[in-house]
């Protein structure tokens, strides 16, 4: 093995392990990530890693990955933030600039096998410990409260688990759908059926209840549409009936629905999730009006909340991050900066719509996600999720390239 593939098969190879890693300890992921990074560095030395980063420029994803970051990074000239905040939003945004470097190296189609496989894997012990976890207590789960309708979320919050047990359910769908015998078909239904019951009935996150109603029903919608009216009729009425059956017999959702509506409602002036999530809202909107175009500066929204907010309670929930990635774009970065976000997301909208009715479906499903994910919380500012949805945007974005070259 030459001193260029074994950095090539390096940085791979830790590619792999962050894929594995990041659904279950962002600390290993983040450790998967350096690696990944000083292979690939010296690949660029010593091998073709700057060749393939170059080639992945032409991913119509990259260039609005870029611009956005590089806005970023502009964006800062102007912020009231200190250097020390700067730089942490710039290192939190940091995965846009290295978004083509991740694509490169998923040019190869059994990178990009081993990397679907890691997510899967790491996806299937959440599922089987969250079942698990119904019956028997561990002491490393985030939760422990044993019981039916209860939350089991395993190693991450519930927002998180829940939109990644959304997209492993579409997955697994597509999977079905794909295998060509009787058996897989059956085992990869089971495992989407088990993912969505997860959801809906052990989880206790409204983001995973929206995300995965959401998603299924625009993968099963688009892979209908390209077979028959009938079929089409027979997903927009199944899709109905699942919501309406979820909806009478998960007392967790019960919970959850009914909370979110007294929190609408309430005017006890308590911190609420709903309540301050409004706030933040309309506190985002008011800022965003001062600076319309360029925006407040990266790192702003939290200088601008403390002086508004001055009820420590709420201050420790709102002064944070918006949990709007759109709000925080706007408030931070202004309509450039929202812009660019939305060229990012129509990239990836425009090359599934270019994909095979089975494919399409899936990745038409996984920016269905991403769109409500960041409208509840802001995702490619926490960790997790930042992972989640860059790395698999490579995933999904890097094949598609593969078979227009091809």
């Amino acid at each position: 093995m030459t001193l260029s593939s074994f950095f090539q098969h390096g940085a791979r190879a830790s590619l792999i392990l962050v894929f594995f890693a990041f659904p279950m300890s962002v600390a290993l992921a983040n450790v998967g990530l350096l690696f990944t990074l000083i292979f690939w560095l010296l690949g660029c030395v010593w091998g073709s890693s700057l060749r393939d980063a170059r080639q992945a420029l032409s991913n119509r994803v990259a260039p609005p990955a870029l611009a956005l970051f590089a806005w970023v990074v502009v964006a800062a000239l102007w912020s009231p933030a200190d250097g020390g905040q700067i730089a942490g939003a710039v290192q939190k945004y940091s995965k846009f600039l290295m978004l083509p470097i991740f694509i490169g190296l998923l040019h190869d189609a059994a990178t990009r096998r081993r990397c679907w496989q890691g997510f899967a894997l790491a996806m299937l012990i959440t599922l089987v410990v969250t079942w698990l976890n119904v019956w028997f207590d561990f002491s490393w789960t985030r939760t422990h409260n044993q019981g039916f309708g209860r939350d089991h979320t395993v190693f991450k919050d519930y927002i998180a688990q829940g939109i990644m047990m959304s997209f492993f359910s579409c997955i697994c769908a597509y999977l079905a759908l794909k295998s060509r015998t009787r058996w897989g078909t059956i085992a990869w239904g089971s495992a989407s059926a088990l993912a969505a019951i997860s959801i809906l009935f052990l989880s206790s996150g409204r983001t995973g209840y929206l995300a995965w109603f959401l998603s299924i029903f625009v993968f099963g919608l688009l892979v209908t549409m390209a077979r028959s009216r009938t079929a089409l009729v027979t997903t927009v009425s199944g899709a109905l009936i699942v919501l309406a059956v979820a909806g009478g017999t998960s007392l967790a959702l019960q919970e959850r629905m009914t909370q979110a509506w007294n929190e609408v409602a309430s005017t006890s002036g308590e911190v609420t999730s709903v309540g301050s999530r409004m706030a933040m809202i309309g506190f985002s909107l008011e800022q965003a009006q001062e600076r319309p175009l360029l925006g407040h500066g990266t790192a702003a929204y939290p200088v601008l909340a403390k002086t508004h907010f001055v009820d420590p309670d709420w201050c420790s929930v709102v002064c944070v991050h918006p949990h709007n990635q759109f709000a925080f774009f706007l408030v931070e970065q202004g309509l450039i900066g929202l812009t660019l976000f939305a060229w990012f997301l129509l990239a990836i909208a425009r090359q599934g719509w270019r994909e095979e009715a089975r494919r399409r479906a899936l990745m038409l499903a996984f920016l269905t996600i991403l769109v409500v994910s960041n409208m509840t919380h802001s995702s490619f500012w926490l960790s997790t999720e930042n992972h989640f949805f860059i790395l698999m945007t490579a995933l999904l974005m890097a094949a598609a390239r593969h078979r227009e070259k091809s």
